[in-house]
């Protein structure tokens, strides 16, 4: 069956995107995904869309793109309406001659038609408008079937000396567009204010809001069907805005005028002169309103509202009963200077149900931002409105959730790469999936996992808060796979966050806690008693979390809610105290008492029973109203702590910090010149070795063949004890703490799925790596190189001899990695002196070429290691860590790999990797393989390069996967999901990276000498030969990639060509690098200098090797090996990466000195 590992961590992320500026105007849509589209007009006046376009936020000039907006012209007005069926109206004015307007209506436009030139079958045009100040347009409210739009314009008067505005309507005949000559209105007025349709027993009309030349603002009500009648109603002192709706009793529109208050006019009220309307009565939690919208649903009443402190808030009423309702502040002062109509999404059922409710505002830096509240949770989340960015990064706050779907039997292991997986969240959430724009609900939907079956969810959360999510099913990546449901626990973030705080039990321990800089958390002026208050709240808090762990799906997955508070004695309410009974709007109210967090008079948690049983609730009391709130989830706890924290002064960004995870930046680039300096401590050695010693490599490989064969029966008769439960034996996360031994088979808490451990490859590959990454490479081809392409040139039969042998070699070998029963010795029994004959004679065969490659390439990673390097979030990321320093490819790749080896280090000695930076030359190097190094510095070295060798695993085993994915040589598999961006851009990087990944294997995996006061015997002088024959095939890869870069580029090489040669040299080298491992890994076990667990883990960890390289031959072989073995090939190479830098980390875990 399939299972998921998963997990989650608050933590700062990184995005490549732009804020959206509001502009001078923005109008919103619902896209094809149903997900909120913008219309922007610019400052500079250019019409813009933003919405997602295969999983990616766009930013598109519209008026160019549609071809409605020649180039250089700059838009005056637009106005964009959505019909019932998500086609969409836009209607475009631009400069026309003479100071007069052209006029465009784009009609019914599918968001297909949204991307390129408009067909001409949809444009109405008209010319010699005045000019044109603003747009109103709506769909006709007595409409019953699909028609055009109603249109009105707002221009000024040609005709008047002084400045004035008119409105008139535009209509449409054939492929015309005309203002309508007889309507206009009945007044001079100086400007225009806004704008609302109407419609009452007399007929339907608009309703004015204008400015006149001595001051006051007035409204106007007139008619265009129906009645001539024109009505000014007497219009509220201070009048900014209008808006209306259609009461459902009268189904006549009811008049909102928005100032100072709010005030209602029915239709007796604004059809008549001395109509004054009825001021809602709202207290003082209404005032000074800028902008209004309206929503009604069933008998609901909600008001949209911006004041004139730029704040949001809604005014939420009955129809019947406008006054005392309740106002929920949503973006406080200077952080909403615009909204946008409310969207709703309703359900697929058929039910009027609102499922998501969105608006667009604006924040205090003149950028969009997104609120949306679904009906689940009936929680506001804001998130940043942005479009894609190959330049610039943002720093966001949130989650980063990981599931990686894991098979635990032999049929289901080839499955797994790509699969989907069908993933809902107790609320709806706005996020990314393995890099691209989603929405998570409660409604399970199925996304797409990547190669290793990894789904990646990146989410904003501003408060440190999180739903609860659940895997629930799966499917294989093959169109047509049948759905298998999972039995998974839910994964609830919030519980990791509010565990962290369990040893806080006393306000000595609240005082304790400290930042990540070492200063304290909690400001000094705390009270004493807020800090006693905060002791309690947070010891009842963790222990109803802990509580709430047992939990069934069903209680998890409650929305949060508001419940009265009743008081001890007898259920009566204090006197003079207000308090809130259940009701819809109650669930908003925790942003109230966010808002008013300094406000607060008392707080606390309660134990209380109701009829439901004994409940835990959160307790805060605002002037004379009080809030209380059930402790029913972990999300609902986390908020209560943040809010705790905050009274006590502490920053919210300060919180999250707190309770998130933080990377030590410091100490990851320290590691990353750690590195860096290996590298070229082991360069430098193997350059000396090269100077200084005779190699002959056809007198090795003879030896290697007899070596190899003579041990051949040992290593068939071998039992391999405990090398099929080695597997099991790769320690948990827990395990990595020297006193959590006993839990090493919780596989939930496995290191390998942690967020932190795989961060750095999620960023490269769906960070902009794999679409956006340019090497500068400034080498130039010399002989060398010209003499590598003449042998490469002479050897392609022999090439095509050995590609055949590895062929049948991977097809007879896979299916020992796709059982999951890792039978060691009935795979070497299938390895036979004959077999061995043609993998040495092809090594013969390859022996020149890639020895003379391996001479050039260390000269050739040198140069490459050098080049800049320029990618998104790692190249920022760089610059934020290492100041002025350039990205070079040796950095992106010590970085890359750093982060893995930080956490993996850092969790079990508790302290960071020791630096080798200033201690390890070529000289030292050499001493430390000798076995004549300091004893310090050789401790070091050594448990840097056993945590080092996981990390290469990781991230060289990502690089590998995305160089067999980029051709779509796996196309029809269902593995197409990895963004790609230019193919010979991307392959240029991944040769180089590949390049200096064998020269950081060669430092990592070189074998130290025996100790030289120890007097040799057979036993040891044929171990110390297979150890170096271990390093001498392993170097073979080094020349490998070294050949790939010089024929990429002399050659011009494709990738089919490069992958070909690659695989087929891993092929190559892979049986009998397994022979030379297990014989070292059996002369271990002999002579007792390794644990028997250690040993066990050896032998798998050698079989993982052999899989893995055989799995990347086959995955190669494009046209040359059936398609699904292809498949079954990159699954293999997959499962056994996996397996092996487990087997690694348990390698370090059990080997740190």
């Amino acid at each position: 069956m399939v299972t998921i590992k998963q997990d989650s961590e608050l933590m700062t992320n990184y995005v490549s995107a732009n804020p959206i500026p509001a502009g001078q105007h923005f109008a919103v849509f619902r896209d094809a995904n149903m997900d909120p589209g913008v219309f922007s007009l610019s400052e500079d006046s250019y019409l813009y869309l933003i919405t997602v376009i295969n999983g990616k936020a766009t930013k598109i000039d519209f008026g160019s793109v549609s071809g409605i907006v020649p180039s250089g012209t700059k838009v005056q007005a637009f106005a964009v309406v959505q019909a019932p069926d998500s086609t969409l109206d836009i209607c475009i004015a631009t400069p026309g001659a003479n100071a007069t307007s052209s006029f465009t209506l784009l009609y019914g436009i599918t968001f297909a038609e949204l991307q390129s030139p408009i067909p001409s079958s949809k444009i109405i045009r008209g010319a010699s408008f005045p000019t044109v100040d603003h747009i109103y347009m709506n769909n006709k409210s007595t409409d019953t079937k699909r028609t055009l739009p109603l249109v009105m314009v707002a221009f000024q008067r040609p005709d008047r000396l002084a400045s004035t505005e008119d409105l008139r309507f535009v209509q449409f005949i054939q492929n015309q567009a005309t203002l309508l000559g007889p309507w206009s209105l009945a007044a001079n007025p100086k400007r225009i204010i806004d704008v609302a349709l109407g419609t009452c027993a007399l007929g339907d009309g608009v309703f004015v809001l204008y400015e006149t030349f001595s001051g006051p603002t007035h409204i106007q009500f007139k008619f265009f069907t129906g009645s001539t009648m024109v009505v000014e109603p007497i219009c509220p002192t201070g009048a900014t805005c209008i808006n209306s709706y259609v009461d459902p009793t009268s189904h006549q529109s009811i008049l909102l005028i928005g100032g100072q208050n709010i005030t209602a006019f029915k239709s007796s009220e604004y059809c008549s002169a001395k109509g004054k309307g009825t001021v809602i009565n709202t207290g003082d939690q209404v005032s000074g309103l800028k902008d209004l919208h309206v929503t009604l649903s069933g008998q609901t009443l909600r008001f949209w509202y911006t004041t004139n402190t730029d704040a949001v808030h809604y005014y939420t009423a009955q129809s019947t009963t406008l006054s005392n309702g309740t106002v929920i502040p949503l973006l406080s002062d200077g952080k909403g200077g615009q909204i946008s109509g409310l969207l709703s999404l309703k359900s697929a059922d058929g039910s009027d149900q609102t499922l998501v409710s969105s608006l667009l505002s604006v924040d205090e830096y003149g950028n969009l931002i997104l609120l949306q509240q679904d009906s689940v949770s009936q929680l506001w989340q804001t998130y940043p409105f942005w479009y894609a960015s190959d330049l610039n990064v943002i720093e966001t706050k949130g989650f980063m959730l990981r599931m990686h779907a894991t098979a635990t039997t032999s049929d289901e292991a080839s499955l797994i790469p790509g699969c989907w997986l069908r993933v809902s969240a107790s609320g709806v959430v706005r996020c990314t999936v393995n890099g691209r724009y989603a929405s998570l609900g409660p409604t399970g939907q199925w996304y797409q996992t990547d190669a290793k079956g990894v789904l990646n969810i990146q989410l904003q959360s501003d408060d440190a808060s999180c739903f609860v999510f659940s895997a629930d099913a799966y499917r294989a990546a093959k169109p047509g796979s049948p759905e298998t449901s999972l039995q998974n626990p839910l994964l609830d973030p919030s519980v990791k966050v509010i565990m962290k705080l369990d040893n806080v039990q006393t306000p000595e321990d609240v005082r304790a806690l400290k930042k990540q800089d070492g200063t304290p958390l909690i400001p000094s002026d705390a009270s004493d008693d807020d800090v006693k208050s905060a002791a309690a709240s947070i010891q009842a808090l963790v222990d109803q979390t802990r509580q709430n762990q047992g939990d069934s799906q069903q209680q998890l997955l409650k929305s949060f809610k508001a419940v009265s508070l009743v008081a001890a004695s007898g259920g009566e309410m204090a006197h003079g105290i207000r308090a809130f009974s259940i009701g819809g709007t109650l669930k908003d109210l925790w942003h109230q008492v966010e808002d008013k967090v300094e406000d607060a008079v008392d707080w606390g948690v309660n134990l209380v029973e109701d009829a439901a049983g004994k409940v835990w609730q959160f307790i805060i009391k605002i002037g004379d109203e009080i809030y209380t709130f059930i402790l029913d989830t972990a999300s609902v706890i986390v908020k209560a702590v943040v809010w705790v924290f905050k009274k006590l002064g502490v920053l919210l960004q300060d919180v999250i910090d707190f309770l998130g995870y933080l990377f030590n930046w410091d100490d990851i680039l320290a590691t990353a010149d750690s590195i860096t300096t290996g590298f070229n401590a082991a360069l430098d050695y193997g350059q000396h070795l090269l100077d200084t010693t005779e190699i002959t490599v056809d007198s090795w490989l003879e030896e290697l063949r007899t070596t190899i064969k003579a041990q051949l029966p040992t290593l068939q008769n071998q039992n391999y004890d405990g090398a099929s439960a080695a597997p099991k034996s790769v320690k948990s996360k827990a395990a990595l703490e020297p006193t959590a031994a006993s839990n090493a088979d919780e596989t939930d808490q496995d290191v390998k799925s942690d967020v932190a451990y795989n961060w750095s490859t999620y960023y490269f590959t769906y960070g902009g790596g794999t679409t956006n990454a340019v090497l500068t490479d400034n080498s130039t081809p010399g002989s060398a190189e010209d003499d590598l392409v003449a042998i490469w040139d002479d050897i392609q039969d022999e090439l095509d001899t050995i590609v055949k042998l590895c062929t049948n070699v991977a097809k007879d070998f896979l299916d020992f990695f796709d059982s999951g029963e890792y039978d060691i010795k009935a795979l070497m029994v299938k390895i036979s002196g004959d077999l061995l004959d043609a993998i040495i004679d092809s090594l013969k065969t390859l022996g020149d070429i890639l020895f003379k490659a391996l001479a050039l390439g260390i000269n050739l990673i040198k140069t490459l290691a050098n080049g800049n390097m320029d990618i998104p979030v790692i190249g920022w990321l760089w610059k934020k860590i290492a100041g002025n320093r350039p990205l070079s490819l040796l950095g992106l790749v010590a970085l890359l790999m750093a982060i893995p080896t930080t956490v993996l280090y850092k969790a079990k000695a508790d302290k960071a990797p020791p630096k080798l930076t200033g201690r390890l030359t070529s000289d030292t190097f050499g001493q430390y393989v000798s076995g004549t190094a300091d004893p310090a510095l050789a401790k070091d070295v050594t448990n840097f390069t056993l945590a080092t060798a996981t990390s290469l695993e990781l991230v060289y085993g990502e690089f590998k996967t995305i160089s067999l994915l980029i051709d779509s040589a796996l196309e029809g598999t269902g593995l197409e999901s990895v963004p790609i961006g230019p193919v010979a851009q991307l392959t240029n990087v991944l040769n180089a990276t590949s390049l200096t990944f064998e020269t950081i294997s060669t430092f990592i995996t070189w074998p130290v000498g025996e100790d030289p006061t120890k007097p040799p015997t057979d036993t040891s002088t044929t171990a110390k030969f297979v150890k170096y024959s271990k390093l001498g095939l392993t170097v073979s890869n080094f020349g490998a990639a070294a050949l790939a870069n010089v024929i990429a580029k002399v050659k011009k090489a494709d990738q089919p060509t490069i992958k070909r040669w690659k695989g087929t040299i891993a092929a190559v080298v892979a049986v009998p690098t397994l022979c030379v491992a297990l014989t070292n890994d059996i002369h271990e076990a002999q002579e007792g200098t390794v644990k028997t667990e250690l040993v066990a883990n050896h032998f798998i960890e050698a079989f993982f090797e052999l899989g893995k390289q055989l799995g990347f031959a086959a995955a190669s072989w494009d046209n040359e090996i059936e398609s699904i073995i292809m498949y079954v090939g990159l699954a293999v190479q997959q499962i056994c990466s996996y397996g092996g830098y487990g087997c690694k980390i348990y390698d370090f875990v059990e080997t740190y000195q």
